[in-house]
């Protein structure tokens, strides 16, 4: 096809071609905005990485709780919801007026209003 004929197939057509690469110019913005995200988390996890081992041997130097504590401890956190998997998982709670089952993310039971206090550590 000559040059000419590609130039009139994209006029003509260009309206599906300029919406895919509108579309492909959002996906790679979204794609890099998340790469972005991506490489903030790792960031954070590094900086909570130091924090637990600065706090953990200024217990140890201090206090003299020793490795094998810390392990115990530990597991008997991740056990704390039934499963030795290395993850904490947070148990639904009970509304204290109406006494039904909501998840931990609402400040509010959903049935009834009433302002649910969570334990940060529950």
């Amino acid at each position: 096809m000559s040059i000419f004929g590609s130039m009139y197939l994209l006029g003509r057509y260009g309206g599906a071609s300029s919406g895919a690469f509108s579309a492909a110019s959002a996906a790679e913005s979204k794609a890099g905005s998340a790469s972005q995200k991506v490489d903030d988390l790792a960031a954070r996890c590094d900086q909570l990485v130091m924090v637990c081992e600065a706090m953990w041997t200024i217990l140890r130097d201090k206090l003299g709780v020793t490795d094998e504590e810390l392990v115990t401890r530990v597991n008997d956190i991740d056990l704390s919801d039934g499963k030795l998997d290395g993850k904490v998982r947070k148990t639904a709670v009970s509304c204290p007026k109406c006494g039904r089952t909501i998840a931990r993310r609402f400040q509010k039971c959903i049935y009834c209003g009433q302002p649910v206090v969570h334990d940060p550590f529950a």
